[in-house]
């Protein structure tokens, strides 16, 4: 039995409507209609219904509008968003920013980076020293707003990984040899549009770049040094990238530091400051305790399931399986970043996969946080007795079932 829960479904009656460019007119247009809402205490629906993007900062602004807590410190309104027909740019990361995020069937979304970051000024001739400053403006904006996707968008991909891992048996038995992560990139192609897929093929080529630049970073600054300087830490990451690009250019006679190399230094550094950052936080913790058991075998959580202690338990569990589940984070970072390049054009279907939306409305092959959430077990039919029957006045269904 399904029980509707206000929480994972959009409401026409407490909304707003998202058309056409986020620009200063529309935040103007909504604030007053926000605010509104915001005297009872329920989730607030925004619609998209068809916007190319616009301000980032007017995104960012409707979403802290939303979330604001009242003069008696009230928990946010939960947002719900839903987009009907397009939502492009800055307006599907709104989309991607709801608690809840839904698509109709045959809605699309465009991601791609920013282009415009506003910190130079238009109007000033562009010199080649302010276009390469441009370009580097952009790309560490890009960066950032990769890695506040990746938070909106983690705990729906994890639940794609969960959906997906019961078929990694018959592909290891047909591969030997494979690992869970090995199966989750091969059967995830399959679910993807071909716009979505050159995405993907974009995350595994930046995934093929992490792996190793991470793997030398680490074994360069590991080791207990104890308290030191920040900067001194940074200092043997950035030798660490150096010796990496090098190396990775060997083979490449013209390459050099000045022509480029230098800009990919900067990159490498602020891209492993935000890895290592991540991998210090509470969220690796809770990509290895969500999933967690399912690398491990069944004499692994026996063996877990011993210790009495559950903080001890915990730390064992992440000791276990964070190794294994790294190249799922650092692929899941990639994919991030592959979707603030170039132009990528999305189905509902594809945002469902690459956890970009929570569900595609109508689609319930496609399993979402809401069905588990609403799903209640049917309550117990009551049986008549032969009593009852009997007593059942004259004319009525009981009576005549027992006539």
């Amino acid at each position: 039995m399904i029980k509707p829960d206000q929480n994972y479904r959009a409401n026409p009656s407490r909304a707003i409507y998202v058309d056409g460019v986020l620009d200063d007119q529309l935040l103007s247009k909504l604030t007053p209609q926000i605010l509104k809402l915001h005297q009872v205490r329920k989730p607030i629906t925004l619609y998209i219904l068809n916007s190319p993007g616009g301000n980032v900062g007017i995104m960012q602004d409707l979403i802290r509008l939303v979330q604001l807590k009242d003069q008696d410190a009230a928990d946010p309104c939960r947002l719900i968003t839903v987009v009907t027909a397009k939502a492009q740019s800055a307006a599907a990361d709104l989309l991607s920013a709801g608690d809840y995020a839904i698509a109709l069937p045959g809605s699309t979304l465009l991601y791609h980076g920013v282009r415009t970051p506003g910190l130079i000024p238009a109007l000033q001739p562009l010199t080649a020293e302010r276009t390469s400053l441009l370009a580097h403006v952009l790309r560490l904006t890009n960066d950032a707003y990769a890695m506040q996707l990746a938070q909106k968008a983690e705990t729906r991909f994890r639940l794609r990984y969960i959906l997906l891992r019961p078929s990694f048996k018959k592909l290891k038995d047909s591969k030997p040899g494979m690992s869970d992560f090995d199966c989750f990139l091969e059967l995830l192609p399959a679910k993807l549009s071909l716009g979505a897929k050159k995405v993907f093929k974009k995350a595994r080529e930046r995934y093929a770049r992490y792996e190793p630049l991470f793997s030398k970073v680490t074994k360069k600054t590991s080791g207990n040094r104890g308290p030191e300087r920040r900067a001194k830490q940074e200092a043997r990451t950035i030798k660490a990238i150096v010796d990496f690009e090098i190396a990775s250019n060997k083979n490449d006679v013209n390459w050099t530091f000045k022509d480029g190399g230098l800009t990919r230094v900067v990159e490498d550094f602020f891209l492993v400051s935000e890895y290592v950052e991540e991998e210090q936080s509470d969220r690796i913790r809770l990509w290895c305790l969500s999933l967690g058991k399912m690398s491990l075998t069944k004499e692994e959580v026996a063996e877990l399931d011993q210790i009495p202690d559950e903080k001890l338990r915990n730390e064992r569990l992440i000791e276990k399986v964070q190794p294994p589940l790294k190249p799922l984070v650092m692929f899941f970072v990639a994919l991030c970043h592959a979707l603030q390049e170039d132009d990528n054009e999305l189905t509902a279907t594809d945002g469902y996969w690459l956890g970009l939306v929570d569900e595609v409305m109508g689609d319930n092959s496609l399993l979402t946080v809401r069905m588990f959430a609403e799903y209640e077990d049917d309550p117990p039919q009551e049986q008549e007795t032969d009593v009852q029957k009997e007593e059942a006045p004259e004319g009525t269904p009981a009576a005549a079932a027992g006539a």
